[in-house]
């Protein structure tokens, strides 16, 4: 199966509300109009509007609905009815329909300061794929990439807000969990230049037929204006590389007692 896959890359700093969810509706049906099923903005593309948080997932639950796709919320601070503010990920589906939530597990710097850490990493199931979330920094540790391999996740969204300098580690993290779990992945990233440059990718695998070696492969990335990529993710392909490669794994080793 193939699936025809986008991220949307969104600008911050501008300064206006409605200005930034009107970018990102049109992002998500930017993404419908190239026949993307799935669309992933970025992490803290709302930082300077959290208290906007709740009328955008209604405006991008709408967008989702009108252009029947799903949409991966990105990440934002959510303040909770208890008064837990979480770094938080939804999934809507292409009804409408908030289908899942994923918190961020990992906090990075700051975000210890106001926020509470998620305590799992969740799995959800769509018309096509099982899909998991990593925020951010959530893909520096490769547990948090193998739990949902290992929960049979056929698809990573990995929305991002990563620092000029961070790059190069970015792209290093996000290959190597797509190599080690055999996970393709759709990792979205917010531009401000030259703050933030950018550069969202969107990973497969591809396999040399004469070693039978598999490697991780850029299939679409971004430069760093704001712009949604595509791509299309040979699901079927990875899923069979990832249950050869799973099953090849010694659990009794791990043992740590």
């Amino acid at each position: 199966m193939t699936l025809r896959a986008a991220a949307a890359q969104l600008a911050i700093g501008k300064g206006n509300y409605h200005k930034a969810i009107s970018d990102a509706r049109l992002a998500v049906e930017t993404a419908a109009h190239h026949e993307a099923r799935i669309v992933c903005l970025p992490e803290h593309w709302l930082l300077e509007y959290s208290d906007k948080v709740g009328e955008a997932t209604r405006e991008l639950s709408q967008a989702a609905k009108e252009n029947k796709i799903v949409v991966v919320t990105g990440a934002n601070y959510t303040t909770l009815e208890n008064g837990q503010v979480r770094v938080r990920s939804q999934l809507i589906d292409h009804n409408g329909n908030v289908r899942g939530i994923q918190d961020k597990v990992h906090l990075f710097l700051d975000e210890k300061k106001s926020a509470t850490p998620g305590n799992a990493f969740e799995l959800f199931e769509t018309d096509f794929a099982r899909i998991g979330i990593t925020i951010c920094y959530d893909n520096t540790f490769p547990e948090s990439s193998r739990t949902l391999a290992l929960k049979n996740a056929d698809l990573l969204c990995a929305p991002s807000r990563i620092g000029t300098q961070g790059m190069k580690p970015w792209l290093l993290y996000l290959k190597t969990r797509t190599l080690e779990n055999r996970l393709p992945i759709i990792a979205t990233n917010v531009t401000h230049p030259p703050t933030y440059v950018g550069g969202s990718v969107i990973i497969d695998l591809e396999v040399d037929t004469a070693t039978n070696i598999v490697y991780p492969k850029i299939i679409a990335s971004a430069k760093e204006e704001e712009q949604v990529i595509f791509a299309e993710i040979q699901l079927e392909h990875a899923r069979e590389l990832r249950k050869h490669k799973l099953a090849e794994r010694s659990p009794h080793a791990y043992d740590l007692s």
